[in-house]
């Protein structure tokens, strides 16, 4: 996996009660609702700093809350950094795209298609100026594609607004190619850019969205301009699987050079969907929820499929069960079987001309994150298949899990560079919610050099380096971790303020201040007590060391959370742990706690010391 063109920088999960201030028509299939209120800045409520607003992605969104009926809306509930989703009532929300963000006028604009029915289009037509409304967001943003040498934007009316906003902001001369479709050519709008773009509007003349194969008809007739081209595209989920198939596979643009999002899916009503359902036994019941949930094989069928990339193989056009063995370096007969199981269970569809995506695996090109998460060689289907060791682990409370090759788990990711670098991977790219949190938890500008290790660090000198332009980092690690973090974790822009230290052990050494993120999470108590008491030994005299881990879910009904915490004891024998037995391990290394403070998503911060050997902490 290689460096995506854009980096990605995230925001505390903000619920804003804001007020309609105008409502007016861009075009007759186009509405703006402007927005503002106090609450676009920084404000507080019930005892917690909430942040400004920040958006800086041209396709950020934020959630809009809608009511049902005459009810009020459901809202969820605020927490540091994130928001509270209530169990009894699902809110009824919706993302919409910021097209404009006036910090100093208090401003936000939002555009809405106009249309019939729709809970946004229909509060669009309805509200006007004074109106309360809810948003929440943006949780992140992406950047402008950089190094790149042109781009190619597509997405139909649904896309506009995201569109016209990156064209507002590109870069003037950046050379880009803007295929719009619309409902009928009075829906076009003027777009403003400094780019050097080419827009070409397609009108369905008055036919249904996404009934037509406009888009990507226009995309295959196009003249491709030379160099490495970065394609964004959304709207009609289904009108978008044949343009992502032709980037693949007719195109060859490399996944990481693509960002194809399904805005919503054109889906007729069923006629007797309202029918009332009928009615089964209940015994039938329980007995079909039990083979489904102690079913192993369908997970290991799909993984199986996934690593050895028979969904890629099938996108691009393969149907023939030969080639698929020979491109994926299969046995024939053991194949055939395979795939007779994956056609039984719907995953694959078996016609006169050979074997096709259906529903299920065209989900597994679609989205990224399920590629990477079943295949067999990452480190978040080793996690999964952790879980084998339940039943020793539940008698014992140790790790039970051991690889095909009888190593423990922590010991095949040091070894096996590709399986390392998932874990890696992986953790990094949860890291980047808490960032924000680390950014906000410290003084981090009375610090000049920081010395940073552990799991997810460098998701967090991402932010800090960019928040704090003063700041220099030294980051120790194996040489394999330290080159991942080079080549696709930390941003080009931060990279000539980091020293990258080659390093046998994670426990950096001979710094003023010592980030360690993650660094316990695959240790068992005693070794995690080793490594704390290594990092103490580390510091100077009145050096501080700042721990961020993970803690006990405060909900306890968070069933990822308690599976989560399963898989780490299962693989590890650490477990996701409270805050009480953190504090724990952290006296047993020698020391002493200065600060410790909730940074939202189940993170806590702790400022530590060492303890002299006379018993008080070095700075006494």
């Amino acid at each position: 996996m290689s460096r995506s063109p854009r980096s990605v920088v995230t925001f505390p999960i903000v619920l804003r009660e804001l007020t309609v201030l105008r409502v007016t028509d861009v075009t007759p299939g186009m509405r703006r609702v402007t927005l503002g209120g106090e609450q676009l800045h920084a404000f507080q409520k019930n005892g917690l700093e909430l942040p400004q607003l920040r958006t800086e992605g041209f396709d950020d969104h934020v959630k809009f809350f809608f009511a049902d009926g005459d009810n009020e809306p459901v809202l969820p509930g605020q927490n540091i950094s994130s928001l509270d989703w209530p169990a009894e009532a699902r809110p009824i929300a919706k993302d919409y795209t910021p097209i404009r963000f006036d910090p100093q006028t208090g401003e936000i604009d939002f555009d809405f298609v106009r249309h019939e029915g729709g809970i946004a289009s229909s509060w669009a037509e309805r509200t006007k100026p004074g109106d309360i409304t809810w948003i929440a967001g943006p949780k992140m943003s992406h950047s402008h594609p950089a190094g790149v040498d042109w781009l190619l934007a597509i997405g139909d009316e649904t896309a506009l607004p995201a569109i016209g906003r990156w064209l507002a902001e590109m870069p003037a001369g950046t050379r880009a190619r803007v295929l719009i479709e619309v409902g009928e050519d009075s829906h076009r709008q003027e777009l403003p850019t400094a780019a050097d773009a080419e827009i070409t509007w397609l009108s369905r003349q008055g036919a249904p969205a996404g009934t037509t194969n406009l888009l990507e008809d226009a995309v295959r007739g196009m003249e491709w301009l030379p160099g490495t081209v970065f394609v964004w595209a959304a709207g009609e989920a289904g009108a978008l699987k044949g343009i992502r198939r032709h980037l693949s596979a007719d195109r060859q643009v490399p996944r990481d050079h693509t960002h194809i999002t399904g805005y919503w899916r054109c889906t007729p009503h069923a006629p007797g969907a309202d029918s009332a359902a009928d009615e089964h036994d209940e015994e039938d019941d329980a007995h079909d929820r039990l083979h489904d949930l102690t079913d192993l094989a369908p997970g290991y069928a799909i993984r199986t499929a996934v690593t050895l990339g028979l969904v890629d193989l099938i996108h691009s056009g393969v149907r023939d069960l030969d080639e698929l063995a020979r491109r994926s370096a299969s046995d024939p007969s053991t194949l055939a079987a395979l795939m007779s199981y994956l056609v039984a269970i719907d995953v694959f569809a078996l016609e006169d001309n050979g074997y096709h995506l259906t529903a299920i695996s065209e989900e597994l090109v679609e989205d990224d994150h399920s590629a990477e998460e079943y295949d067999l060689s990452g480190a978040q289907a080793a996690m999964d298949i952790a879980l084998a060791g339940l039943l020793h682990t539940v008698r014992t409370g140790a790790a039970g899990y051991r690889t095909l090759a009888g190593q423990p788990l922590a010991e095949a990711m040091r070894d096996d560079a590709r399986l390392g670098n998932s874990a890696r991977a992986a953790i990094e790219e949860e890291t980047l919610w808490v960032a924000p949190g680390v950014v906000g938890g410290y003084d981090w500008s009375s610090v000049t050099t920081l010395t940073a290790a552990g799991h997810g660090v460098g998701s967090v000198v991402n932010a800090l380096l960019k928040a704090f332009p003063e700041l220099t980092v030294r980051i120790a690690d194996v040489p394999s971790q330290l080159r991942l973090l080079k080549e696709q974790i930390l941003d080009t822009d931060v990279l000539p303020r980091v020293d990258l230290v080659p390093q046998s052990g994670q426990v950096p050494r001979g710094g003023d201040t010592v980030l360690v993120s993650h660094l316990l999470d695959r240790l068992p108590d005693d070794d995690a007590v080793q490594m704390l008491t290594e990092a103490a030994a580390g510091l100077s005299s009145d050096g501080e060391l700042i721990m961020v881990e993970q803690v006990t879910a405060a909900d306890t009904d968070d069933i990822d959370a308690t599976l989560h915490h399963l898989r780490l004891k299962c693989a590890f024998g650490s477990g996701v742990r409270s805050v009480e037995r953190l504090d724990e391990l952290v006296e047993r290394a020698g020391l002493t706690t200065r600060d410790r403070r909730d940074i939202g998503w189940d993170h806590r911060l702790w400022v530590l010391t060492a303890v002299t050997p006379g018993g008080d902490s070095a700075e006494g």
